[in-house]
């Protein structure tokens, strides 16, 4: 009798028990997919000239051929330039903007320091600005807003106006007077009418509820020598608006990234650093975070927001 009951148990527990193998096949395999991607340059810096240190000018051709070739292949939206397309010669635009041109990846471009590295005549031509007194503005694109910013703004290289080229010489007396390590001639800096018009930018953002990357040559965040000249101006920006995911740059070939607030800094690196490694990055844009997959020097990240 015992072991009859014994059985029955078991039988009992045999057939009600849920079948693992089927309950893990009905599973479905859930892949995570970003809501879009696009590519990031920063620094090609070509010119026809010899290498000077770690710097290898020509190079930069062919690095940024592959670096298109892969961007493509990853099928990215679009293509932000940080600046610095060059390193002089005005020359130098024409192969670095033949092969933008004919990549197929819309492509977004802001100015360096060095696209201003040219004869003053022409200042006015830099190929890929419509208009050089105007070198910031914005884009949308799925609930995102993109936000170029013109840090030679303020500077002593980008135009004769003699007013803009006081204010730079002006602020880099004020850093070295106090101890900041940026007051290099070779930074820029953001004017207060274009200051107004990305406080406009931002507010109208949070109308539309749209989440902003910030995207300029310069850094703010950290502390570098390479920081826009008036960072201690931008940085109350960033604390005021929750909006902001990250501010994106170029002009420290080293890279370097920092979180102000909760924003996330990202210096890319130099494509024009190394004899053969290249250095570019894929960004892909999800709800709650976004992934950077670095080429070549260029470091991968994962930054929740």
């Amino acid at each position: 009798m015992r072991l009859f009951i014994t059985s029955l148990f078991a039988i009992i527990i045999v057939f009600f028990m849920p079948d693992r193998k089927n309950t893990q096949s009905t599973q479905p395999n859930i892949i995570e997919k970003p809501i879009f991607s696009f590519g990031i340059i920063a620094d090609i810096q070509y010119a026809d000239i010899d290498p000077a240190g770690s710097r290898f000018y020509r190079n930069s051709i062919e690095k940024l051929r592959n670096a298109v070739s892969t961007l493509r292949s990853d099928s990215v939206d679009f293509l932000i330039n940080l600046g610095d397309m060059i390193d002089n010669d005005y020359a130098s635009f024409k192969p670095v903007m033949e092969i933008i041109n004919s990549s197929g990846i819309k492509t977004y471009n802001i100015a360096g320091n060095h696209d201003f590295s040219i004869d003053s005549q022409y200042k006015q031509r830099i190929p890929f600005l419509s208009d050089p007194e105007d070198g910031f503005y914005s884009f949308s694109y799925q609930k995102f807003r993109f936000i170029l910013l013109d840090g030679n703004d303020i500077s002593t290289y980008k135009s004769e106006n003699k007013k803009s080229i006081k204010q730079a010489e002006d602020l880099i007396v004020q850093a070295k007077n106090s101890g900041d390590i940026n007051g290099m001639d070779w930074n820029g800096g953001i004017g207060s009418n274009q200051i107004s018009w990305l406080n406009l930018q931002l507010e109208e953002a949070i109308l539309k509820n749209e989440k902003v990357f910030l995207i300029c040559h310069f850094p703010v965040f950290p502390e570098s020598t390479h920081n826009l000249l008036n960072y201690k101006e931008i940085l109350p920006i960033l604390t005021k608006y929750k909006n902001i995911i990250a501010w994106l740059n170029g002009h420290n070939h080293e890279g370097n990234y920092g979180k102000f607030n909760t924003v996330h800094c990202v210096t890319f690196k130099g494509m024009v650093d190394t004899e053969e490694t290249n250095s570019y990055a894929l960004v892909e844009v999800y709800d709650n975070k976004l992934i950077i997959s670095g080429y070549g020097r260029e470091n991968s990240r994962i930054l929740t927001y």
